[in-house]
C-alpha cells in the first residue's frame, strides 16, 4: 500500500511538473478531432466545453506564473510554454468562430509580430512560428476541402509579419539596446573619471573579481561628494548673495567644472574649459584671487556666453603643492568681496576639501575591510591544509579571492642544487577565449618542470628575497621568468614572491596576468604576508607529511610497517567484499636469519633486511602492499590476483633474493626465503583468517626444505 501510495504521489508531481504540456497536446488532438469530425466544434458540444475550461484555466495559470514579480522564476520553459498557450488558444477560438474564415484569424499576424519582438532566445521564436505554421494548417483541414490557396495565403502573410518583425522592430530594439548600454558605458566611464579627479580610485581599473562592489562603492562616493558640494555651494551662494558659485577641478592637468550653484544659463555646456582664462596666474600662484569690475572680456572660464560678471573671488584648493581644484565666487552688482567674505568662502573650500577627504577615507577603509577579510580567510584556509597537495589548493583558492590571476605556481628551490622545480601549477586562463590555448601549454609545460638557478625574476626573488618585479609595470613578453626555455608572453602582469620560513627560502609564488597593472602594491603588500603564511603551511605540510610517513613506514627497510599494513589490508579485503574480486597474500621470512646475525653480526643482518625489502619494493606494482610484518618477516598483499599467479611471482621474489650476494668481514655469502601464499577467497574470508592460512604455508616451507614458495591450498 505505502508502495502504491508513492507511485501515486510521483505521478502527481510528474502530471503537475508537465501539465501544461499534456493540456497543449490534448488541445491540438482536439484540434484533430475536429480537422477530422466537422461537427466537433458545434455549439453544446461536451469535448468543446471540456477543452475550453481546462485550457483557460491552464493559460490562466501560466500567465499568473509569468507576471509574478520573481526574476528567479523565470525559465525558457516557462517562456515557450506561455508563448505556445497564447498560441493555441489563439486557434481554439478561430476554430470554434468559423476556421480559418473567421474574423478572429488577424491576431495570428499580430501573434507573428509581437511574440517574436518579447522572445529571450531565437530557438523560442523558432518553435512558436513552427507552431503557428502547423496549427494554421490544422485548423485549415478542419475548415473544409479547397482551403489549401487560403492557407498559403495566410501562411505568407505571417511570414511577412514575422520577418518585418525581425527587420524592423528586431533592428529598433537592438539599436536601442546599443544606445542604452552605450548610455550606461559612458555614465560609468564618466563616475570612474570623477573618481580619478577626487583620486578615490587609482587610474587603473578595478579588479575583475570586484568590479561590482567597486563600481558600487566607487559611484556611491562620487554621489555623497556630488550632493555636500551642491549644498555647500548653494549654502554660500545664498549667504553671500551671489550670482555664481562654482566648483571646478583638475581632471588630467585641466580645468573642468564639476559643480556650480547659479541662476545663469551663460554656464558652459559640459565640464570641459576652453581655457583656465583669468585663472591661469591661479594655478601657477596658488593664492587667493579677488578681480573688480571686470569686462564681459575677461569673464571667468565657466561662462559660454558674455554675462555681466563685475566682481569675482577664487579660492585655490590645495593639498601640498599641488592645486586639486579653484572654488570660484562671482558677482554682477559692482559689489567687491570683503575680507570677511573672502574668510567664508575660504572656509567653504577647506569644507569641499573635507568633504572628499572623507570619502576617500571612507573607501579606503571599506576596502582595507574587503582586503583584511580575504586575508582573515586565506589563514583560515591556509591553517586548515596539512597534507600538501591540500595546501596547494586552498592557497591557490586564497589568492584568487585577492588578486585574480591567469596563471599560478608554487615551485620549491634546493638551496644546494641551486635548481627549482615546479610543485603545483593553477591555470584558470585556460578559460579565456583570446588566451586560453597559450596558458593551458604553458601549464602544461611547467607542471614537474625542474630549471636552475638562473637570471630570470624566480631567481631575482629568490637571491634578493623580495617580489619582483619591484613595480607594477607591463612586463614585456620576452620577459624571463623561470628560465630562457619558458616564456609567459600572454602575460602582461607578473609578480614572483619568495617564500621564506626564517632566513631560509623554500621557495617561490608566481603569478601570472593577461590584464595590465593585475597587481599593485596594495595588492603586493597583501599577497606579501599570505606568502609568509604560506610558507609555514607549507613547512608544516613538509613536517606532517614527514611524520605520517614515520607513522606509516618501517625506519630500518622503508616499506610499510605493520599497522599501516593492517589498515591497507582491510581497505582491499573491503574493496573486495564490495566487488568480489579477489586477492592475495604472500607472507615470508629469511631462511636462519638468527644464524646470519650470530655470524656476521647485527649490522650486517640489519643490511641483509634492506636488500630483501628493496628486492621486494623493485619488483612490486603500485597497487600492492610490500610491508615488514615483523623481525625477518615481510608480507605482500597483490590485488586482482589468484594463487597461482602469487605462487609464480613469489618464486621470482625467491630466486631473485637468492641470486643476490651479500659481503661482510667473513666473506661474501648469500641468503634464501620461504614463502607461503593464500587467496581471497579462496582460502579464507576474513584478514586473520588469511594470515593464518599464509602463515601455515610459510611453517610447511620451513619444515620441508625452506628456499621455496607453498600455497594454502596445497595443505592437506
Amino acid at each position: 500500500m505505502t508502495t502504491l501510495a508513492r507511485t501515486l504521489h510521483g505521478l502527481r508531481l510528474r502530471a503537475r511538473e508537465r501539465w501544461s504540456l499534456l493540456v497543449l497536446l490534448a488541445t491540438w488532438l482536439v484540434l484533430a478531432v475536429g480537422a477530422a469530425t466537422p461537427t466537433a466544434f458545434d455549439e453544446g458540444s461536451p469535448a468543446l466545453a471540456a477543452s475550453l475550461a481546462v485550457f483557460a484555466a491552464t493559460l490562466v495559470r501560466a500567465l499568473v506564473r509569468e507576471l509574478r514579480p520573481n526574476a528567479a522564476t523565470y525559465s525558457q520553459a516557462h517562456e515557450l510554454e506561455l508563448g505556445l498557450l497564447i498560441i493555441t488558444g489563439t486557434y481554439l477560438l478561430i476554430a470554434v468562430t468559423g476556421g480559418l474564415a473567421s474574423p478572429a484569424h488577424p491576431l495570428v499576424y499580430a501573434l507573428a509580430s509581437f511574440l517574436l519582438l518579447l522572445h529571450r532566445a531565437r530557438w523560442i521564436a523558432g518553435v512558436w512560428l513552427a507552431s503557428i505554421a502547423l496549427l494554421e494548417v490544422l485548423v485549415g483541414w478542419s475548415s473544409g476541402h479547397g482551403q489549401g490557396a487560403r492557407v498559403a495565403f495566410h501562411l505568407s502573410y505571417i511570414a511577412f509579419f514575422a520577418a518585418g518583425n525581425l527587420l524592423i522592430l528586431g533592428a529598433l530594439v537592438r539599436r536601442l539596446r546599443g544606445e542604452h548600454a552605450q548610455r550606461l558605458a559612458d555614465e560609468l566611464s564618466h563616475i570612474r573619471q570623477e573618481a580619478r579627479d577626487f583620486r578615490l580610485v587609482a587610474a587603473a581599473s578595478p579588479r575583475k573579481s570586484r568590479d561590482g562592489e567597486e563600481a558600487q562603492l566607487t559611484q556611491s562616493a562620487v554621489h555623497a561628494i556630488h550632493e555636500q558640494v551642491a549644498f555647500s555651494l548653494e549654502l554660500v551662494r545664498g549667504d553671500l548673495e551671489l550670482h555664481t558659485c562654482a566648483l571646478l577641478w583638475m581632471s588630467e592637468d585641466e580645468l573642468v567644472l564639476k559643480r556650480a550653484a547659479t541662476s545663469s544659463t551663460a554656464l558652459v555646456g559640459g565640464p570641459e574649459l576652453a581655457s583656465p582664462g583669468v585663472l591661469a596666474g591661479l594655478l601657477r600662484s596658488p593664492k587667493t584671487l579677488v578681480l573688480k569690475n571686470m569686462s564681459e572680456k575677461h569673464l571667468p572660464p565657466y561662462y559660454g556666453a558674455p554675462v555681466a560678471v563685475t566682481d569675482l573671488c577664487a579660492v585655490p584648493l590645495v593639498r601640498g603643492e599641488r592645486v586639486l581644484g579653484v572654488l570660484c565666487a562671482d558677482r554682477t552688482e559692482n559689489r567687491p568681496f570683503t575680507a570677511a567674505e573672502q574668510d567664508k568662502l575660504a572656509a567653504a573650500a577647506q569644507h569641499v576639501l573635507r568633504t572628499v577627504d572623507h570619502e576617500r577615507a571612507f573607501i579606503t577603509a571599506m576596502r582595507s575591510r574587503y582586503e583584511h577579510e580575504q586575508l582573515y580567510r586565506a589563514s583560515e584556509l591556509l591553517s586548515g591544509a596539512l597534507g600538501l597537495e591540500a595546501l596547494y589548493g586552498k592557497s591557490f583558492e586564497a589568492i584568487r579571492a585577492i588578486a585574480p590571476y591567469d596563471l599560478a605556481a608554487i615551485a620549491t628551490y634546493d638551496e644546494h642544487a641551486e635548481a627549482h622545480r615546479v610543485l603545483a601549477v593553477d591555470v584558470p586562463g585556460q578559460s579565456d577565449p583570446n588566451h586560453g590555448e597559450g596558458w593551458r601549454g604553458l601549464a602544461e609545460s611547467l607542471r614537474d618542470r625542474v630549471f636552475e638557478h638562473g637570471s630570470g625574476l624566480v631567481a631575482m626573488a629568490t637571491k634578493n628575497r623580495h617580489f619582483m618585479p619591484a613595480a607594477d609595470e607591463r612586463v614585456e613578453p620576452e620577459t624571463v621568468v623561470f628560465d630562457v626555455h619558458t616564456r609567459l608572453r600572454p602575460a602582461q602582469s607578473v609578480l614572483v614572491l619568495p617564500l621564506l620560513h626564517g632566513d631560509k627560502v623554500l621557495g617561490t609564488l608566481t603569478l601570472a596576468a593577461a590584464r595590465e597593472r593585475q597587481f599593485p602594491r596594495a595588492t603586493r603588500e597583501i599577497l606579501r604576508v599570505l606568502s609568509h603564511q604560506l610558507s609555514v603551511g607549507l613547512q608544516n605540510a613538509r613536517m606532517y607529511r614527514a611524520m605520517e610517513e614515520r607513522a606509516t613506514t618501517d625506519g630500518l627497510t622503508g616499506l610499510t610497517n605493520h599497522r599501516a599494513f593492517q589498515e591497507r589490508l582491510a581497505q582491499i579485503h573491503a574493496l573486495a567484499e564490495r566487488t568480489g574480486r579477489n586477492f592475495s597474500l604472500i607472507l615470508t621470512d629469511i631462511d636462519h636469519f638468527k644464524k646470519v646475525n650470530d655470524t656476521y653480526g647485527h649490522p650486517i643482518g640489519d643490511a641483509v633486511l634492506k636488500r630483501v625489502a628493496a628486492v621486494f619494493a623493485g619488483r612490486a606494482r603500485k597497487v600492492d602492499i610490500v610491508a615488514r610484518y615483523g623481525g625477518e618477516e615481510f608480507v605482500l598483499v597483490l590485488p586482482d590476483t589468484d594463487a597461482e599467479g602469487a605462487a609464480i611471482f613469489a618464486n621470482k621474489l625467491r630466486e631473485e633474493v637468492a641470486a643476490q650476494t651479500m659481503t661482510s668481514d667473513h666473506g661474501p655469502f648469500a641468503v634464501t626465503i620461504s614463502m607461503g601464499v593464500a587467496e581471497y577467497p579462496t582460502d579464507g574470508h576474513a584478514t586473520a583468517e588469511l594470515i593464518e592460512r599464509a602463515d601455515q604455508a610459510l611453517y610447511h616451507c620451513k619444515h620441508n626444505g625452506r628456499n621455496c614458495v607453498t600455497r594454502a591450498n596445497q595443505l592437506a
